[in-house]
């Protein structure tokens, strides 16, 4: 008789999706399984075997390559290896429970300036107090079908075309723990989970000068299992983009505007509010100032972490802003302003022309287009004069 296939066995078809494998599981788990149906141990074993691996991405992918003979629970017992080198494919036994759980913290520029103080609600899990963890009474604790009590289960992954490598897992049936409690015995308050849900608070605080990235930790403020430690509460601060201000260590920089008359005679009132909420008054007179120039704001960047009164630098990236085209300087403002290219004179002679021409303006935006198209126009016309006449035999001639 053929074997049934994992796809078969828990009823689904070979696309279904995680949710229809899991929602699959479930439904002939609770007809299976042991404390209702004696009969159906061997099923069960089964339908949890099959789920294991079809609910495993990696394992289901071998699966549909190789068929079952690419996931199998003891692929490694035909071959002749001692303990060491057998870790070297398993990872020597199961991995360590984590010991944190992260979350992002989104903040702005203006906490990590000034510092912030935080309150977030959350609901965490809890060792439940009327069972104290076990599920049930611990005189109804059982032995785990799924991991025959070991806590644990054999998974292997594929490392490469043909070949995997097995490692152990907790069992998720039990949760690690290697006993089951009968759906009739579990705990009415935490429904044989040994955890419950607890509304709790914590305060987290933001101090001035801290930076993207970094992490805030809550010792033992995080989910808790039976027979573990509570979890640490990591919060990696994640900082939003700011309209005005960037920030590099702890400098910062600003895009200021300027007219024309400060840029050639100097400057002296409030370029921008900071971050801070005050007005910054910025003077400079010592020469011209050119788009693109930046001026350098000592002690006017962010402050520094526990030694905020320490801070870096501002650094001002000048634009500057001309009159629009209604506007002309009259001669006596010419007479003024430095001469930038000496007037060149050209010997008078017979047969000397000067070619006068009139300056029409006009936007960038245009002229770009403008040079694309001509671009565009001439990288056809040299494609096409590069062709070779010469190759074409004897009947096409150059001209």
């Amino acid at each position: 008789m053929a074997t049934r296939s994992y796809y078969q066995i828990l009823e689904v078809e070979e696309s279904a999706s995680d949710t229809e494998i899991k929602r699959a599981y479930r439904k002939l788990a609770m007809k299976y399984h042991p404390d209702k149906n004696p009969d159906g141990a061997e099923m069960f074993k089964e339908i949890s075997h099959a789920y294991e691996v079809l609910s495993d991405p990696n394992r289901r992918a071998a699966y549909d390559q190789y068929g079952e003979q690419g996931a199998p629970e003891d692929m490694f017992s035909g071959f002749n290896m001692d303990d060491e080198f057998m870790n070297m494919f398993t990872g020597g036994g199961p991995p360590p429970p984590p010991k944190s759980e992260i979350h992002p913290l989104d903040v702005t520029l203006e906490d990590l300036f000034k510092g912030k103080k935080m309150r977030l609600k959350l609901v965490r899990s809890t060792i439940c107090k009327l069972c104290k963890g076990a599920g049930g009474k611990r005189s109804v604790l059982r032995e785990c079908f799924s991991c025959q009590g070991k806590g644990v289960r054999m998974s292997a992954r594929q490392v490469a075309p043909g070949l995997f490598s097995q490692m152990q897992v907790s069992c998720s049936t039990c949760k690690g723990t290697g006993k089951v409690v009968p759906d009739s015995k579990k705990c009415k308050r935490c429904k044989g989970e040994g955890v419950t849900d607890e509304k709790d608070s914590v305060e987290i605080s933001i101090e001035p000068g801290m930076g993207d990235g970094q992490k805030i930790v809550l010792s033992g403020k995080g989910d808790q299992r039976p027979g573990q430690d509570p979890l640490d509460l990591v919060f990696v601060l994640r900082q939003s983009p700011h309209s005005q201000f960037k920030r590099f260590g702890s400098n910062l920089s600003a895009n200021v505007q300027i007219d024309l008359a400060e840029a050639l005679c100097g400057l002296s009132r409030t370029l921008l509010t900071h971050i801070d909420g005050q007005p910054l008054k910025v003077t400079y007179s010592s020469g011209v100032l050119k788009p693109g120039d930046v001026l350098c704001i000592k002690n006017k960047g962010m402050p520094q972490e526990k030694r905020p009164r320490n801070r870096g630098d501002l650094y001002l990236v000048l634009d500057i802003k001309f009159p629009d085209s209604s506007w002309k300087p009259n001669s006596a403002l010419k007479d003024l302003l430095p001469t930038t290219f000496m007037q060149r004179t050209l010997n008078s002679t017979a047969d000397t022309q000067t070619n006068e021409a009139t300056g029409l303006p006009i936007s960038k935006a245009e002229f770009e287009d403008r040079v694309y198209r001509e671009s565009r126009h001439t990288r056809g016309a040299d494609e096409y004069s590069s062709y070779d006449y010469q190759d074409q035999g004897p009947g096409c001639q150059q001209q």
